[in-house]
């Protein structure tokens, strides 16, 4: 049966006004029709009663098989199979309907792509698959268990597994370390070998840099297709270089706030965050020896000669030195919209499993109030989310048109000139199948 969502307030994302009192029907997993007044013969009737209807949301930065935390847990595979799941359902839970995973190794992403075919609820799952990175170097110093590329001959072995695992592009590393050049990075012949095999492909790249510098030296080597971070600050150079080359950026400001969860407890009692996130999560972000650990270890990654790390990262998990961070990041995605770069909402949830704080469904929410409060107006942030990530990935999403796929969100409030509105979703709706957030978050 048909489904028709009457007496909406839309707002399709194509770029069009705000429309009151639009129908909006639904056949199979595609819209078929939209308009005032249509036929409801046949049809299971949804009246929203002039709420808020927008596209599903898009996150195209998360790290699925990363639990929050999970370096300070012990974990049995079963537990991380079934904290897959519930990370599955809170992304549906708030309102986002498709996720792009930008690094996942091999027998993680089997294990995802079965639980989906399973029948498990879960967003629209798109992974870049295993990163290209250096011996020695990012990523694998910091996660152990990712392989690392040396030669030509790697870079095309690895492109040849990737497209056998049916992966969406492809992450290269450009980074030389957190905090200061620490790690090798690739040489120019694995640069021109990742950049000529992906193009023979047909595949995109995506590249990891976090600084100007990096993102410079990316444009000249690999002529990415877009960047999974923005620059970390502004720069004038690296902005005109990014607007020259018509790459895509993507937010990831929560990479910086997200660390906010260690002095700021109240994060971690928020409503969507108890509906949406397993207990021993929260349990482990509001341990206090975890967040002092977690404090040391990230120091002592980012400055590995460093005396005192134990109180050089106490002294890091506080507002005087996340802060500024956030507010330059903030600046740099601003002066990113500002210059009409193509921004695309991502935000590293899952990230790295020694930060606790990056939970998997609400800290995508945070990613778009985040964007608000960067500068962007709520049309442009709500754009980054949904039309923009949809056209980088190639996908008939990101906005609500006849013949496209039926993802929607219903907010009670107006996220168009309040986004914390989005808080507040009453249904959302994943290629024609919709239920509220409670519905989502307990699905079996």
């Amino acid at each position: 049966m048909d489904v028709l969502i009457v007496d909406a307030r839309l707002w399709d994302g194509t770029g069009a006004p705000v429309q009151n009192g639009v129908d909006v029907r639904i056949s199979g997993d595609r819209v078929v029709e939209i308009g005032h007044a249509l036929a409801r013969d046949g049809t299971s009737v949804i009246d929203v009663a002039g709420a808020t209807v927008i596209p599903g949301l898009i996150d195209a930065h998360v790290h699925l098989a990363m639990d929050p935390g999970a370096a300070w847990r012990t974990t049995t595979p079963e537990q991380h199979a079934e904290a897959l799941r519930r990370h599955l359902r809170a992304y549906l839970a708030c309102g986002f309907t498709t996720i792009l995973d930008p690094a996942v190794a091999p027998d993680e992403l089997a294990l995802i792509r079965a639980t989906l075919a399973d029948g498990a609820p879960g967003p629209r799952y798109l992974t870049l698959g295993t990163p290209f990175s250096p011996p020695d170097g990012y990523v694998a110093v910091v996660i152990p268990g990712f392989p690392s590329v040396a030669s030509a001959a790697d870079v095309e072995a690895q492109l040849d597994a990737m497209v056998a695992e049916r992966v969406d592009g492809v992450k290269v590393t450009v980074e030389d370390g957190i905090a200061g050049p620490v790690w090798p990075m690739h040489s120019d012949a694995v640069f021109s070998a990742i950049h000529d095999g992906a193009e023979r492909r047909g595949l995109h790249v995506y590249a990891h840099a976090m600084t100007p510098k990096e993102q410079l030296l990316a444009l000249d080597k690999l002529h990415p297709y877009a960047f999974v971070h923005p620059p970390d600050r502004p720069d004038k150079d690296a902005l005109e270089a990014i607007v020259a080359s018509g790459v895509y950026e993507t937010s990831t400001l929560s990479v910086f706030d997200g660390l906010r969860g260690g002095f700021e407890p109240q994060r971690l009692t928020d409503p969507l965050v108890l509906l949406t996130v397993p207990l021993d999560e929260v349990s482990t972000a509001l341990d206090r020896d975890v967040k002092h650990a977690f404090g040391r270890k990230m120091i002592a990654t980012a400055f590995p000669h460093m005396p005192m790390k134990g109180t050089v990262g106490r002294l890091a998990a506080h507002e005087f030195v996340v802060g500024p961070r956030v507010r330059r990041a903030e600046r740099s995605v601003r002066d990113l919209s500002d210059a009409g770069v193509p921004l695309v909402l991502g935000s590293d949830s899952g990230n790295w499993p020694i930060i606790p704080y990056l939970f998997h469904g609400p800290t995508s929410v945070r990613e778009l109030e985040l964007l608000g409060e960067a500068g962007l107006i709520f049309e442009q942030a709500l754009t980054a989310a949904t039309r923009t990530p949809a056209k980088m990935l190639g996908i008939e999403a990101g906005t609500i048109e006849v013949g496209h796929l039926a993802d929607l969100v219903v907010i009670d409030g107006d996220p168009l000139a309040d986004l914390s509105a989005v808080h507040h979703v009453r249904l959302v709706y994943r290629a024609g199948v919709g239920h509220s957030p409670e519905d989502w978050a307990i699905a079996p």
